[in-house]
């Protein structure tokens, strides 16, 4: 059986490599893409290959959103692709009305605007509809985000329009350099998405399927980066990439890499079956082996490699924040033991 990708999926994993190899050269990791490359990733069609066909996308698939994802942690660049993209439009260019698409979703597709995603706060519905009151923090892409998409309890999907007065945003910088917002909501109204719980279930599953697939392009970075440093890097007059003892230690990290490809290729081909359970096996492997890959990969550069200049640096800063979405693999392997755990019918 061939596992390769297609010819369509390996021109989209060409196009999305040239494009940040031409627009990023040797700024990977540092800060947010651009919005101006956002948009340009929009106009080249991306984003509408990756949305439902409803929202007039293209309809593409697990696969798809895996060489995306990948090629844009190959590349260490700091996107909105996962909660905006893959979740929150996602999920409303399925269950949202003809108006809500033709306001947010056709944007996002274009790469005009990012939504945010938010779980939390006290949500009320009056004769009005449903506002929402309380204060949610760590909202990722929350202050560029034209509207924010809330789960609270007890209520459907929420859309709340970014410029709200009955909404205040505060910025908080993350470990990699991003801005997050922590959103305090005073009565903000909020306009109901028609998704059940297992909707939402889902598209939170796209979202976590690209953090996996980004967090395994990083690596591959991270290791290429390190072996060629090991083997110019010189001590006792030798490059240290002839020291057993550092061999042995780089072979390692690429058996860390390759389980994890081969971790987030059994999640691909199970979540085209709508199964789970790979793709949070995957995840709760993939973090941690992602996390100790990156680490050793600075250790392995010495001193320099926990500043700002050095990609390694940058490259753990950026896996801390992947590895710890949606709860990380500690949260991951409780989901997968309660997955286990159901009777099977």
């Amino acid at each position: 059986m061939d596992f390769g990708p297609s010819t369509e999926q390996a021109m989209l994993r060409d196009l999305v490599r040239r494009f940040l190899a031409d627009r990023q050269g040797g700024t990977m990791g540092h800060g947010p893409i651009a919005p101006e490359d956002w948009k340009a990733l929009g106009e080249l069609g991306l984003f509408a290959f990756l949305l439902p066909e409803r929202a007039g996308g293209m309809g593409g698939g697990a696969a798809d959103v895996a060489i995306v994802a990948e090629e844009l942690g190959r590349g260490l660049a700091i996107t909105p692709l996962a909660e905006s993209l893959l979740l929150a439009a996602r999920l409303i260019a399925n269950h949202g009305t003809p108006e809500q698409i033709v306001r947010w979703i056709e944007p996002v597709a274009r790469g005009e605007i990012v939504l945010g995603f938010a779980q939390g706060g006290r949500a009320q519905r009056e004769v009005a509809g449903w506002t929402i009151d309380g204060t949610i923090d760590l909202v990722r892409d929350g202050m560029a985000a034209s509207a924010i998409l809330v789960l609270a309890p007890g209520a459907p999907p929420l859309l709340v329009d970014a410029e709200s007065p009955s909404l205040v945003r505060s910025a908080v910088r993350l470990v990699d350099g991003s801005l997050a917002a922590q959103l305090r909501f005073d009565g903000a109204k909020g306009e109901p998405i028609d998704a059940s719980p297992t909707d939402v279930a889902d598209a939170m599953a796209w979202a976590e399927l690209a953090i996996v697939a980004e967090m395994v392009g990083a690596m591959a970075t991270l290791l290429d980066t390190t072996v060629d440093y090991v083997k110019q890097r010189r001590q006792f007059g030798v490059p240290i990439g002839s020291f057993q003892a550092v061999q042995h230690r780089c072979a390692r990290l690429f058996i860390l890499l390759e389980q994890s490809r081969s971790m987030l290729l059994r999640a691909v081909l199970d979540a085209e079956r709508e199964s789970r359970e790979a793709l949070l096996a995957a995840k709760a492997y993939v973090a941690d082996a992602a996390l100790k890959l990156a680490e050793d990969a600075v250790q392995l550069h010495g001193g320099m490699g926990v500043t700002d200049e050095a990609l390694v640096g940058r490259g753990l800063r950026r896996i801390l924040l992947l590895s710890r979405l949606f709860g990380g693999a500690s949260a991951a392997r409780a989901r997968l033991q309660l997955a286990w755990a159901e009777p099977q019918s």
